[in-house]
């Protein structure tokens, strides 16, 4: 093999991993929250650096957001806490529970 289609395989095979990283089901990685939006329904959407992608978000937010559901039990909670962390730069890793990107737990890095 060449060095191009070495480095074309080695690129590849590097995004391909953080891609599968960024859907659900499971942890993100730790991120930064870079957005936060409370939608018409009561729920709330997060943006995170790195971003996410392919997710399906409440209200139409796009591909990047995560969606918690004005339903979820802890959604205030969430909701300070994913501020705190973007006030004071914490980084976050959220549990999504599908591929669409549903929120269902959260924690916060020192």
């Amino acid at each position: 093999m060449n060095r191009i289609t070495k480095n074309c395989v080695v690129f590849s095979f590097v995004f391909g991993v953080s891609t599968v990283w960024a859907d659900g089901p499971g942890w993100t990685q730790e991120s930064e929250v870079t957005d936060l939006v409370v939608t018409a329904n009561g729920g709330v959407n997060v943006r995170l650096s790195p971003l996410l992608q392919n997710c399906v978000s409440q209200s139409g937010y796009g591909a990047s957001y995560a969606s918690i559901y004005p339903e979820h039990p802890g959604i205030d909670r969430m909701q300070s806490n994913l501020l705190a962390a973007m006030m004071s730069g914490k980084k976050v890793a959220l549990y999504l529970t599908n591929d669409q990107c549903k929120v269902t737990e959260m924690r916060i890095k020192k």
